[in-house]
């Protein structure tokens, strides 16, 4: 036990993933204890070594704190997995006993300490200057340039003068706060001015505006405020706040390891993927080991670690801010150009391998992100990596955050499991050695274990694509340990396991020979007289029992009936609509986002009609539907009125008669084919948007009398029609 916890403490340097199954519970326990121990131990030197002299002495004192309270504890279950949820992390976090960390960097913290988790809340406390450290400057972005040009360049692009676009911002961003609101803090304010300079430039016909309404749409129209203040209370400088995001654009070979910029042709899934990716790598930089860089850096510029001498985020601070900000970026940037076995693993390798495998990590942990608001986003990204502990005990009952976390770099480093985690999860992301603490008998029992990690698109998957070469070191490969001791009947089971995994591995393929019956017991005095040598790797490739034949490749070929040629075409006609004048209409158009959904909004001679259209078939042919919300109706209760109001003219009808949490429950439709003569198609469809959008607004008028809804109000629900289809 003592030699598995020896090489597995080597992880806090190497940032290595370890799966380790044991047959008891108990052994869980003494397992993660042990290391919990090897981990204190090592994070308790790093903080010696990193921190100001003059932080030595109450740093000791907090050392021995923690060991008092600890041992307090007792016989106290001191393992804080139990206190992660299966619910990504919602809920307050205690923190706990079991390591440094999760009592010094969690939870509350030790009282009247600039301990990790007191800092952590500044990043979240809207009253402090650090609450707008991993924000972004939009408006700097949209622009093009540095926040301190926005003001300037923004009053020139809107002919004010600075006096004049102070007064004008100061306005508008009321909107964006309560008017309940005691006191407006920094981070509110800063996020209101953003907000109402860019809604100010998405109604300005500049080269700025189709960024602007982006930027809008996916980021601040939310953030309307239903009792909205007045103005804002002070909203000097804050269009001039540099943050992260901000210098890291200065930054292009850093920004391109840590955020690198999304390609693709939408301007709306360039920008949902740019705050995705910010947002995840905000939560790994302030929530796991990537945080003591951070920690280390924030609390070596303080006087001591009192926390009366903490800084309490005034606006003097903002000029303090900057510079942490951009010592963290140094930081960061001499990481990425020194070498990893002279440093050992820190916040920049956590945060690069995050970024380098977004797309995995959603994929595996939190799919349904992407059918979020940005701002939704953000918050799963928070639960998910909330609570992290360097090691992770499971048995009894799946912790489904603890295995969201082992799916991702960073702690847990090491899992330990019972049988529990045998089957079912998928453990392979970022994890490639794999300890067998407890022995089975049955080959397909430690294949299922060693198959948590031996998947497709796995740690050592990915490690091979990388390589590109013939052959393989053993260190590159998956690694499986058997620990065992030596010269004990232990070696005669490691053995016997490793025969029958052999011939397990053989099974269905060349050669194959029935092995002889095996017993569950050891003859030690026939074995001890073999003095067999361990059974040799299988390293050869294993040849099939059944080959395929040339016959069997002999069948008839199809060819698609819509092959990628065609459906380009057919997906650039239907985008064509939106780039042309339709004829008898007035239409706004929103920037694309889905591919074969269009969406945009017909101005009428008093009123407003938003619309969407789907591309889609009807039988082998193309065909266009326009769907037009018309509000929240209840149809259910009110089909004699509905009835009613479209009695008028004949029209497609379509009701929810269910409820739920819906902008609308009452729509208009229609659909039309495309042909094979764009301007044909382009006279169809015209004539289509009128008809159903006239209906629509015939059924509004009519149903919810004085109401003339706008886009804003229908578009989540409009974006998810084709789903809703399918």
């Amino acid at each position: 036990m003592d030699a598995l916890v020896e090489s597995l403490s080597q992880c806090w340097d190497t940032g290595e993933k370890a799966l380790v199954f044991v047959r008891r519970v108990a052994s869980v326990k003494e397992l993660k204890r042990k290391l919990d121990d090897r981990y204190n131990e090592w994070l308790m030197n790093r903080l010696r070594a990193e921190l100001p002299q003059r932080m030595q002495e109450p740093l000791e004192s907090l050392f021995e704190t923690f060991r008092q309270q600890r041992l307090a504890a007792g016989a106290k279950q001191l393992d804080s997995s139990a206190d992660v949820p299966s619910d990504r992390g919602k809920g307050s976090d205690s923190g706990g006993l079991d390591t440094f960390f999760a009592w010094f960097f969690r939870g509350e913290g030790p009282e009247n300490v600039v301990s990790g988790a007191n800092i952590q809340r500044r990043f979240i406390q809207r009253g402090t200057v650090l609450a707008t450290f991993f924000s972004d400057n939009y408006v700097a972005d949209v622009m093009r340039c540095e926040p301190a040009e926005v003001e300037g360049r923004l009053g020139k692009l809107l002919g004010l003068t600075p006096a004049a676009l102070i007064e004008v911002l100061q306005k508008a961003a009321g909107r964006f706060l309560s008017g309940g609101a005691k006191r407006q803090t920094r981070a509110d304010r800063f996020e209101a001015v953003q907000a109402a300079a860019i809604e100010l430039l998405k109604d300005k016909k500049c080269h700025f505006q189709e960024e602007a309404r982006v930027a809008w749409h996916e980021r601040f129209e939310r953030q309307v405020h239903a009792n909205p203040a007045a103005q804002a209370s002070d909203i000097d400088g804050l269009l001039s706040v540099e943050t992260f995001f901000t210098k890291l654009r200065q930054r292009p070979e850093l920004r391109a390891a840590l955020w690198p910029d999304p390609v693709d042709d939408c301007a709306t899934k360039r920008f949902r993927e740019r705050e995705w990716r910010g947002s995840m790598l905000a939560s790994v930089a302030r929530l796991g080991h990537a945080f003591i860089d951070l920690y280390v850096l924030v609390a070596a510029r303080l006087k001591s670690l009192d926390q009366q001498s903490q800084q309490r985020g005034s606006e003097d601070d903002v000029a303090s801010n900057t510079d942490q900000i951009s010592e963290y970026l140094d930081l960061l940037e001499q990481q990425r150009i020194t070498d990893r076995n002279a440093r050992g693993w820190r916040a920049f390798d956590e945060l690069v391998a995050v970024a380098a495998n977004f797309d995995l990590i959603v994929d595996v942990n939190a799919p349904d992100v992407r059918d979020q608001h940005v701002d939704d986003a953000a918050r799963d990204f928070g639960g998910l990596l909330g609570r992290q502990q360097p090691v992770g005990g499971m048995s009894g009952k799946v912790n489904e955050t603890l295995v969201r976390q082992f799916r991702m770099p960073g702690y847990p480093l090491v899992l330990f499991s019972t049988d529990l985690l045998q089957e079912g999860e998928d453990l392979h992301t970022f994890c490639s050695s794999i300890h067998h603490y407890g022995i089975s008998w049955t080959p397909s029992s430690m294949e299922q274990r060693t198959g948590r990690i031996d998947r497709v698109r796995s740690h050592s998957d990915r490690r091979f694509s990388d390589l590109h070469v013939d052959s393989l070191c053993g260190d590159e490969k998956l690694q499986v340990y058997f620990p065992h001791l030596e010269d004990t009947v232990e070696v005669f089971q490691v053995h016997r396991v490793l025969d029958r995994m052999n011939v397990f591995l053989r099974l269905m393929h060349e050669g194959l020979t029935v092995a002889k019956v095996e017993q569950r017991t050891i003859n030690t005095s026939d074995e001890f007289a073999k003095a067999r040598k361990p059974p040799e790797q299988i390293r050869g490739r294993l040849k099939t029992a059944f080959p395929v034949r040339e016959s069997h490749l002999i069948g008839t070929r199809k060819t698609l009936a819509a092959t990628n040629r065609i459906q380009r075409q057919i997906h650039e006609r239907f985008n064509g609509l939106a780039r042309h004048e339709l004829s008898g209409l007035t239409i706004q158009w929103e920037p694309a986002v889905t591919a074969g959904v269009l969406m945009g909004t017909a101005k009428l001679k008093q009123r407003i009609q938003p619309f969407t259209l789907i591309l889609d078939s009807i039988d082998h042919f193309p065909c266009v539907r326009c769907i037009s919300p018309v509000g929240r109706v209840d149809p259910g209760c009110e089909m004699e009125a509905v009835l009613h109001a479209a009695s008028t003219s004949p029209m497609k009808i379509g009701a929810i008669v269910r409820k739920d949490d819906r902008s609308y429950d009452l729509t208009t439709e229609g659909e039309v084919l495309l042909g094979g003569n764009d301007s044909a198609n382009r006279k169809r469809v015209a004539d289509l948007i009128c008809r159903v959008v006239h209906d629509a607004d015939t059924l509004e008028f009519e149903l919810l009398p004085g109401r003339d809804e706008s886009l804003d109000k229908f578009r989540e629900e409009l974006r998810k029609e084709m789903s809703h289809d399918d």
